[in-house]
C-alpha cells in the first residue's frame, strides 16, 4: 500500500439522510461506483493528496478531534477507497486500461444508463417518455392528423436538456415535440457536453449508440472526413463517450421521436444517423476572455464542420444536450439557496438564453464572463460552438425549468429552445 495515498480527481457533495450528513462520492469518468463517507471519513479523504502519511494523517485527526485513530482504521479506509477504484494506483490505471482497450474493441457504444436513469425495455421506455409529453408541465402529444398531414419543417436545431428524466423529463418532450412535428432529420449533429473534461476541444466516435428501442447508427464517413479537417486527434479521449449521459440522453429521445412519429403517422420509421461530439470546456479560455473560436483547434473544427454540413445534400438538425445553471452546496457554493437567489438565477438564465436564441456570441461570452462563470454553465462550450454552427435562424424558447434538491441543497437549471428555418 502507498506510503502517501492519492485520491483520484472526484466529485464529493453533502447529503441529508434521516437527519444526517453524508458526503457521497461520484466517479466523473465512471470507473468507480458512487459511494457514501460519513463526515469522519471525508476529513480523511481530505488528507489523502499523495502528500501525507498515515503518520501525518493520525498527528491531524488528534488535533481536530483529539482522539487516537489507529493506523489499521487508516489502512482499512485507504483499501475500501482503493477497492472501489477511487485512488491513484497501480490497480486503478490497470482498470482503467482494460476498461478503455474493451470499449475501443466494441463496434458499438452500450446504453450506459439504462436500467437506472431510463427502462431498460422497450415498451416501459416508451411509456415512460409518453408520461413526459403528458405530464402537467409537459407539451402534450401533436393530434394523430396534424402529424399524418404534416407540412412543417424539420428544425434547424434543438436544444434538450441532459438533466437526468425524474427531474427534467418534461423539458426534454418540450425540445423533442417539433420532431414529431415535422418529417424528421437524416442527419442529427449532437453536441453534448463532456463532463469529464478532454485534451482537445472536441472528441469523436465512430461507434453507434445501442439503445433499449434499437442501434442508432453513426455516420462513419461523415465523422472520418472531419477528423481529417482538424487540427488536432480528436479520437484521443474517444473512450470518455463511454459513460457520458448528455449525448446518450439525446440519441435515445431522438429514437424515440422517430417511434412515435411512425405510430402517429401510420408511416415506416424514418432512418437517421449521428455525429456525437462530446464538447470540453471554454472555462480557461472565458477567464482569459478569448473568444474560443479565435484559437486554431476551435476555429478550424467549427468551420470544418460548418463547411461540411452546407455541402451534405441531406436534411440535417443540430442537437445540443445541455444544462445552464450548477449552484448549491454540490457544486461548491458556500451560500444556501434561498427563493430570492434562484430568482436571480432565472433572470440571469432567461438574458443568457436571449442571447443564444439571436446568434449573439460575443453577447453569450460577456454574459458568462462578466462574473467568472459565477452559475456554472455546464452548457456554455456546446451552446456557444452551436451559435457559430447556426446562421440566417432565430431561436424560440419553448421552456425553463428549475430543479432544486433538498437533499444536497442544491439546484440545476435548464432550457428547451428550437431554431427554425
Amino acid at each position: 500500500m502507498d506510503e502517501k495515498p492519492k485520491v483520484r480527481p472526484v466529485e464529493a457533495f453533502p447529503v441529508q439522510q434521516d437527519g444526517k450528513t453524508l458526503i457521497y462520492l461520484k466517479d466523473p469518468l465512471n470507473f468507480a461506483p458512487p459511494i457514501g463517507l460519513s463526515p469522519m471519513g471525508y476529513f480523511l479523504l481530505a488528507h489523502l493528496d499523495g502528500r501525507h502519511t498515515f503518520v501525518d494523517i493520525q498527528a491531524a485527526y488528534n488535533q481536530n478531534f483529539g482522539g487516537l485513530l489507529m493506523s489499521e482504521d487508516i489502512k482499512a479506509f485507504v483499501g475500501m477507497l482503493d477497492q472501489h477504484y477511487y485512488l491513484e494506483s497501480k490497480r486503478f490505471s490497470d482498470y482503467q486500461q482494460a476498461v478503455i482497450a474493451e470499449f475501443r474493441r466494441k463496434p458499438h457504444r452500450a446504453p450506459a444508463h439504462a436500467g437506472g436513469g431510463y427502462q431498460s425495455e422497450p415498451l416501459p421506455l416508451m411509456a415512460q417518455i409518453d408520461d413526459y409529453f403528458l405530464a402537467p408541465k409537459g407539451p402534450g402529444f401533436p393530434a394523430d392528423e396534424v402529424v399524418r398531414t404534416t407540412t412543417a419543417e424539420t428544425p434547424r436545431a434543438i436544444v434538450a436538456p441532459h438533466i437526468d428524466f425524474h427531474r427534467g423529463g418534461p423539458a426534454y418532450a418540450w425540445a423533442y415535440r417539433p420532431l414529431l412535428e415535422s418529417d424528421g432529420a437524416d442527419l442529427y449533429v449532437i453536441l453534448g457536453t463532456s463532463h469529464c473534461g478532454g485534451r482537445t476541444p472536441y472528441i469523436l466516435t465512430r461507434k453507434g449508440f445501442e439503445t433499449p428501442l434499437g442501434l442508432v447508427e453513426t455516420d462513419d464517413e461523415f465523422v472520418t472526413r472531419l477528423q481529417e479537417n482538424c487540427a488536432e486527434d480528436c479520437f484521443t479521449d474517444e473512450y470518455l463517450h463511454r459513460g457520458e449521459h448528455s449525448v446518450e440522453f439525446q440519441v435515445l429521445f431522438l429514437k424515440y421521436a422517430a417511434h412515435k412519429r411512425a405510430a402517429l403517422s401510420g408511416q415506416p420509421e424514418k432512418p437517421f444517423k449521428i455525429v456525437p461530439i462530446l464538447v470540453s470546456s471554454f472555462h480557461e479560455l472565458m477567464m482569459r476572455r478569448t473568444p474560443p473560436e479565435q484559437t486554431e483547434p476551435v476555429g478550424k473544427f467549427l468551420r470544418a464542420l460548418r463547411q461540411m454540413v452546407e455541402r451534405d445534400s441531406r436534411r440535417i438538425c443540430f442537437v445540443a444536450g445541455v444544462d445552464l445553471a450548477h449552484v448549491g452546496k454540490q457544486f461548491g457554493d458556500s451560500e444556501p439557496i434561498t427563493d430570492q437567489f434562484l430568482k436571480w438565477v432565472e433572470a440571469e438564465d432567461r438574458e443568457l438564453v436571449d442571447h443564444l436564441t439571436l446568434l449573439d456570441a460575443p453577447g453569450f461570452f460577456s454574459h458568462i464572463a462578466k462574473d467568472q462563470d459565477r452559475r456554472k454553465i455546464c452548457g456554455f462550450s456546446p451552446l456557444y460552438s452551436l451559435i457559430h454552427l447556426l446562421d440566417g435562424v432565430r431561436g424560440n424558447a419553448l421552456h425553463y425549468g428549475q430543479a432544486f434538491t433538498a437533499e444536497t441543497g442544491s439546484a440545476v437549471t435548464f432550457t428547451s429552445v428550437v431554431f427554425n428555418y
